[in-house]
């Protein structure tokens, strides 16, 4: 029951942001971002421990990142509430892309490219974005604990033309035939791992990585091509494709966590340039820090 009472407030929001105008729809998303900055104390305390820790500001400069950063993840909610607005003919006036250039080569090489990015600005605008501007586009998810809620998100995103791999037991395979068939693969690679594979500096102080979109790259002679996607203004956004990275088929070790260590870097860079738009609020420096 407490199931279904969710699922229907959830569809009754996302009825009424896809009716009002857009000002309203993002000043209800900057409301839910303060809402929960007040209820999750836990979370706020998080990003601010983080915020001072990487980027080396004072805590009353975290605290007004952290309220800012609420208020962009409410409106990240918005935006995907009012995904069935989204269409090939208007998403090239929302979403620009800064180096299409290399998104152009990945598909005139005729082999797969991974897509790496991170819980960045609108990252699930992100992935259908790509799919809109007629980009062969795959994502890994998972499954949300509201078995209703997780039908229609699931439906929300396939509505875009992306194609979603959520079923655990199949992922790597199906993920290796997408890349083998020339397609994109669209991976969030930023957040803890519990059982990392090595180890990567990030905002300088040391953090876990799995090294599964490395190998996987290099089974099927894909490159990864860092992708990220900023907010510009309320309902512009900018994708940023950086230069890809080549992935030997036979790559050492080492070489496997210098690719990790350059897509973090470029992860680091855009946060840089964003601050407010990174998921602040969780334990990502748990090796170097010790979180109250």
């Amino acid at each position: 029951m407490k199931d279904l009472i969710v699922y229907l407030l959830y569809r009754c929001l996302e009825f009424v942001v896809n009716i009002v105008p857009e000002s309203i729809a993002y000043k209800v998303g900057k409301a839910f971002g303060n809402l929960a900055y007040i209820l999750l104390p836990d979370r706020r305390r998080i990003a601010v421990q983080n915020l001072q820790l990487a980027l080396n500001v004072d805590k009353e400069q975290a605290i007004a990142l952290t309220k800012s950063n609420f208020e962009h993840l409410g409106k990240l909610l918005i935006e995907f509430l009012r995904f069935p607005q989204l269409s090939s003919d208007n998403i090239d006036e929302l979403v620009e892309v800064e180096g299409v250039e290399y998104l152009l080569e990945a598909q005139q090489r005729e082999e797969g490219f991974v897509i790496f990015s991170g819980h960045f600005g609108n990252w699930e605008l992100l992935g259908a974005a790509l799919a809109l501007k007629g980009f062969p586009v795959n994502a890994l998810a998972r499954d949300q604990n509201n078995e209703l809620i997780n039908e229609h998100i699931i439906s929300n995103r396939l509505s875009t033309g992306i194609n979603i791999f959520a079923d655990r037991g199949m992922v790597v395979r199906k993920a290796y035939q997408a890349l083998k068939k020339g397609e994109g693969l669209f991976v969030l690679g930023d957040q803890k791992e519990r059982d990392a594979e090595d180890f990567v500096e990030f905002f300088g102080l040391e953090v876990g990585v799995k090294l599964g979109t490395v190998n996987l790259a290099a089974r099927t002679n894909s490159n990864i091509i860092p992708m990220y996607i900023a907010r510009k203004s309320e309902g512009k956004h900018k994708i940023i494709v950086k230069e890809p990275l080549e992935v030997e088929k036979n790559i050492t070790r080492e070489a496997k966590r210098q690719v990790m260590e350059e897509l973090y870097t470029t992860l680091e860079e855009v946060i840089r340039e964003y601050p407010d738009q990174w998921l602040w609020a969780h334990k990502r420096w748990q090796l170097s820090f010790d979180y109250k």
